[in-house]
């Protein structure tokens, strides 16, 4: 049965989607749509997030069909006890996996742009311990804090978009529209990590108010990131050009940077952009450990994660630390952004089998 003391509100679901997805990546999204797809990178993000939307509606679906579980437990009904818990140990090396790479970006950023003589490891271990503290809390908490900030996080990325726009030059994407189609599609399993978190929703439908609409506002806390991320990378090479977006290490940030208000005013609108970014990013990182908490609790076949999160910590600090450069750290968000793509491959199986077999009806009628 699930349990009760938290419950969601519809729009705290669209947040807690849109928070979980919306964070780090944005930093270097351009540099990583133009390398893959040069001129076209902005057109490989957009198809990306398509694509992503069409499995968040699928993942949705699933969830909906078991509102009071999650799925650790009925996925034991769909395809039996043993691979559903090797399905379970998959997801939670995949949270922890996801979490780690973020934060490492997370911690790397705001070592080269604002903490130079910061320790990595301090650094690392400050945001660890602040996500601590919010998914102590539980998941009440954490959509509360989404609630709160990603209005701001999304307004303040539009703000950038639109004020970049003065100094935007179509012409330089111009080049996109003679690519190849496979040249677009080559990118998306790389880009796709951009718009992983969305599988949050199949640990906390048990605690939404109506379940009934969760895939709508599920499917509306992908669509900012769809078109922010699309809009980032399209004004960033109309900008700045193909090549140098590619040598850029933090495109996103040069874009604020090129901001210039009259008289004087605000010079540095990246710190302004970074302040709100940080935000965006706190409740990425606070997602993925509080998921990390529930699948390995719900693997064990337990209720209470909160004694797991200091376990998992360590493992996690260990992990961020554990890439030695830039390239090692960007071979580590691909291999986790296709463990991902894995998952979800899994998730429409299973929602699939649930429909032929028509799983569901029995916890339906367990609640009567």
């Amino acid at each position: 049965m699930k349990e009760r003391s938290d419950r969601l509100s519809n729009i705290q679901i669209l947040f807690i989607v849109s928070s979980t997805i919306i964070g780090v990546t944005v930093l270097t999204l351009p540099r990583t749509a133009t390398e893959l797809a040069k001129a076209g990178g902005f057109i490989a993000t957009f198809i990306t997030g398509v694509l992503m939307a069409l499995m968040l509606i699928i993942t949705a679906l699933l969830a909906r069909r078991f509102p009071n579980y999650t799925i650790m437990e009925y996925s034991k009904e769909i395809i039996g006890l043993v691979p559903a818990k090797i399905l379970g140990f998959v997801f939670f090396c995949y949270f922890i996996s996801v979490g780690a790479t973020i934060l490492r970006l997370f911690c790397d950023a705001i070592k080269v742009l604002l903490l130079e003589n910061t320790p990595l490891e301090v650094l690392i271990i400050t945001f660890l311990l602040a996500a601590v503290y919010l998914c102590l809390n539980g998941i009440s908490s954490i959509a509360k804090i989404c609630e709160l900030f990603e209005p701001l996080v999304i307004g303040t990325m539009l703000l950038v978009i639109v004020l970049s726009l003065k100094n935007f030059n179509f012409e330089e994407l111009l080049p996109a529209f003679k690519q190849d189609i496979f040249e677009w599609l080559h990118a998306v399993p790389t880009l796709a990590i951009s718009y992983l978190g969305f599988e949050v929703l199949l640990f906390i439908t048990p605690y939404v108010q109506d379940a009934s609409k969760v895939v709508k506002y599920g499917f509306c806390g992908i669509l900012p990131s769809i078109f922010i991320y699309s809009l980032f990378v399209a004004v960033t090479v109309g900008i700045a050009g193909v090549e140098p977006v590619t040598r850029s290490l933090y495109p996103t940030i040069q874009l604020a940077r090129y901001i210039k208000f009259p008289g004087g005013f605000a010079e540095r609108f990246d710190i302004f952009f970074m302040i709100f970014w940080i935000l965006g990013a706190y409740t990425t990182v606070s997602s993925f450990l509080y998921l990390s908490s529930v699948s390995i609790t719900r693997l064990l076949g337990l209720r209470n994660y909160k004694p797991f999160i200091p376990l998992i910590v360590p493992v996690i600090y260990m992990l961020a630390l554990f890439p030695q450069n830039i390239k090692e750290i960007s071979m580590f968000s691909q291999y986790a952004s296709y463990l991902g793509l894995a998952l979800l491959a899994v998730v429409v199986v299973l929602y699939i089998l649930a429909v032929i077999l028509k799983k569901g009806e029995i916890f339906k009628n367990d609640n009567k």
